[in-house]
């Protein structure tokens, strides 16, 4: 068959390599100027005013990069030589190993260079055409290729949406979705490891992250010696958007644990400015824009809270569930309903645990007490907090929380195990109540003062 892929980001590339590689051939298109090259420190100044969040976090989490693995070895072997770094989680691990083990590893990568190997990937693809600079300007009647605003027609048997959840061409025919806010707003910062400096190793699961009850804080390991900070502010507390400013961020990160060290001159620099986020929500739009041979991929799909992280992992795996029915369904019809039976349960799934987790960070960031510790207290908060914080002390419950987080499991692994929520809570009790960070009104003071000053 032949495809038809509107938009050359993470999801598009994928989805082509996917099809590509079961047989079909694929043209991708995309709206800005970017081109396949070998250098990989040439893919930061790419300009890629189609995607807002393009220098943000990534991760590949435990299923993406399982995913990728098998979809294209060769992806992650460049990644690899070019600087990225895998995470053994199991490493935690206080007894013997067990089968599915290895898959608890994450990839630490930034996005610029994800986009660059699967370029470079797809580029050398036989069956995969990569048109770059040209905008779509609309749907061929019946799905059978694309419009470009140059007047050029791509045709094809099946289009593939991979437009991301902002952009939609006039007239594109997407699923009606209820946005549903995720209540934050991230600001970013990429720092540099220090010459003869390590990524801090703790108590913690994987890297530092905390909530200091008002607000919360995560880290994200890079590529080449480089980690992120990010602080998760809610978006009703304007005081706090002060943090936009580079000063302020610093004297916030000063005045929390262990980010004090993680971005001290002699821990890191930092190799970027701050770089906000906000205007996300959770958009679920499973049900299809009801077109046989349109297939939406990665956020086009459904978009959840960049909290999670599902977003890379899960472009890839709808590549994956694309390319494997693609051999054995050979009409637009036919594959668009397989797809959509393969991906749809897990991303709906996935879209009602961010909102539930969502609305429980919010309610507790606003002053309302929640209980965490316990199964019939704040479930989703118990079950993410909580069971992070008891990972390290439980092979169980480190195995089911990654499980969980890493996409490796369905949500019912985690919420059917009764013995797993008896641990969490046992181990919960014993652990210290401390907060790694001043009360809101203390650091409030600490970061506007050192922006007046500065």
């Amino acid at each position: 068959m032949r495809f038809a892929i509107a938009g050359g980001g993470v999801a598009g590339l994928a989805a082509g390599l996917a099809v590509a590689r079961a047989g079909h051939s694929a043209v991708v298109v995309e709206r800005d100027h970017v081109t396949s090259q070998d250098d990989p420190e040439g893919a930061f100044d790419v300009v890629r005013k189609g995607i807002p969040h393009f220098q943000q976090p990534h991760t590949f989490l435990p299923r993406g990069r399982r995913v990728l693995r098998d979809l294209a070895p060769d992806v992650i072997a460049t990644l690899l030589d070019a600087g990225a770094e895998e995470q053994d989680v199991a490493a935690k691990l206080s007894g013997p190993r067990q089968p599915g083990d290895e898959d608890l590893v994450y990839l630490w990568v930034r996005r610029p260079m994800i986009e660059w190997a699967l370029r470079r990937a797809a580029a050398a693809e036989p069956a995969v055409r990569l048109v770059a600079g040209r905008q779509i300007a609309g749907l061929m009647p019946g799905a059978s290729g694309l419009h470009l605003d140059d007047g050029q027609e791509i045709r094809a048997d099946v289009v593939v949406d991979a437009l991301g959840r902002y952009r939609c061409p006039p007239g594109w025919p997407r699923a009606s979705a209820q946005p549903s806010e995720c209540g934050a707003i991230y600001y970013c910062r990429y720092f540099e490891l220090a010459p003869g400096a390590e990524h801090l190793d703790g108590p913690w699961l994987l890297n530092p992250r905390g909530d200091l009850g008002y607000m919360g804080f995560n880290t994200f390991r890079g590529d080449n010696d480089t980690f992120a900070v990010i602080f998760l502010v809610p978006s009703a507390d304007h005081d706090l958007r002060v943090l936009r400013d580079d000063h302020a961020w610093m004297a916030a990160a000063r005045a929390i644990t262990p980010l004090d060290v993680m971005t001290s001159p002699d821990h890191a620099r930092p190799i970027t400015g701050v770089m906000p986020m906000g205007g996300l929500a959770n958009i679920d739009r499973t049900a299809g824009p009801g077109v046989p041979g349109l297939i939406p991929v990665g956020d086009a799909l459904c978009h959840t809270d960049p909290a999670f992280a599902y977003g890379l992992s899960f472009a890839l795996v709808h590549a994956q569930v694309l390319g494997r029915a693609s051999t054995t369904h050979t009409t637009p019809a036919d594959l668009t309903e397989a797809y959509l039976a393969g991906v749809g349960p897990e991303a709906r799934e996935r879209h009602t645990f961010a909102l539930e987790t969502d609305a429980a960070r919010t309610l507790a960031w606003s002053g309302t007490p929640v209980d965490i510790s316990r199964r019939d207290g704040c479930y989703p908060l118990f079950a993410f907090g909580a069971a992070l914080a008891a990972a390290p002390h439980d092979d169980h419950v480190l195995r089911r929380i990654i499980g969980r987080i890493g996409l490796l499991d369905r949500v019912s692994v985690f919420d059917t195990d009764s013995d797993l929520h008896d641990r969490i809570e046992r181990i919960w009790a014993g652990l210290p109540r401390t907060r790694p960070g001043p009360p809101r009104e203390e650091l409030l003071r600490a970061v506007t003062a050192e922006r007046v000053s500065s």
